[in-house]
């Protein structure tokens, strides 16, 4: 079934550069109005200024207790949310920081999970709306190095599995991105913050393995005006993350000689 996205308001978390900034874009080429929020002031009004037109921009972080709420109180009337705030963790099994892993998971997981259930209620009472998560290709199977990352958005698209079947008499959809590696400032913050001086992932990964922001954006706007369960913009890497699940080791075969 086709949606019109004209017109409508899409509510974009984690807005200020990569995947967010781009959907942020392709969402105001097709028509809709954005509201934008991430904790960087200082990005976001230059985002705005490029924009310009209907968009509007909240600043704030989705982890701190009752900012969702006011997000929501504050964004109007919203016809789709694409919930994409998150970060990563380059850190061993052996060198894990439990610190590190709970900051990890109050953003990708509980403010994400938080901000989810508030928007189905909205959406429902609305009679309509489509809530989209940015999971990964990491949340069907898991590298070294990264598995509080890979497990954060494991749990992710779970919890999306289950809300879709929830919603599907309501009219809500629920969507799950599953990027493959994307050239943003991701990697290099993930290695920052976990004390390395470069990202061994993104150091390490083929080429065929990276993509642009605007491939997954241009993929996040067909997704509004299609409505599916998964988006992904690599049809190899789909296919591949199902033979990583029915066959173990051959996964581990393959990602211990690629990372």
């Amino acid at each position: 079934m086709s949606k019109r996205v004209n017109g409508k308001t899409i509510l974009i978390t984690g807005a200020s550069s990569g995947i967010g900034e781009a959907t942020a874009k392709a969402c105001m080429q097709a028509g809709m109005h954005v509201v934008l929020t991430a904790r960087r002031r200082k990005q976001l009004e230059v985002l705005q200024e490029t924009l310009g037109g209907s968009c509007k921009i909240i600043v704030g972080d989705v982890t701190e207790e009752g900012f969702n709420e006011k997000l929501l109180r504050a964004s109007g009337t919203i016809d789709a949310v694409f919930i994409n705030a998150g970060h990563g963790l380059d850190q061993s099994t052996l060198d894990l920081n439990i610190d590190d892993v709970r900051k990890l998971f109050e953003l990708n997981v509980f403010a994400a999970v938080e901000l989810a259930s508030l928007c189905a209620s909205l959406f429902k009472e609305q009679g309509g709306g489509h809530i989209i998560l940015c999971a990964s290709c990491l949340s069907k199977f898991a590298t070294p190095d990264h598995g509080a990352y890979c497990a954060s958005k494991s749990a992710i698209e779970a919890f999306s599995k289950s809300m879709r079947m929830e919603l599907k008499s309501s009219n809500v959809f629920v969507s799950t991105v599953h990027p493959i590696g994307t050239k943003t400032e991701f990697f290099q913050s993930s290695a920052a913050r976990s004390g390395n001086a470069s990202s061994s992932f993104e150091e390490r990964s083929p080429s065929w393995l990276m993509q642009s922001p605007e491939r997954v954006a241009k993929a996040i706007v067909r997704c509004l005006q299609k409505p599916k369960p998964e988006v992904w913009t690599s049809h190899f890497m789909r296919c591949l993350s199902t033979l990583f699940s029915a066959f173990p080791r051959i996964a581990e075969f393959v990602i211990r000689r690629t990372q």
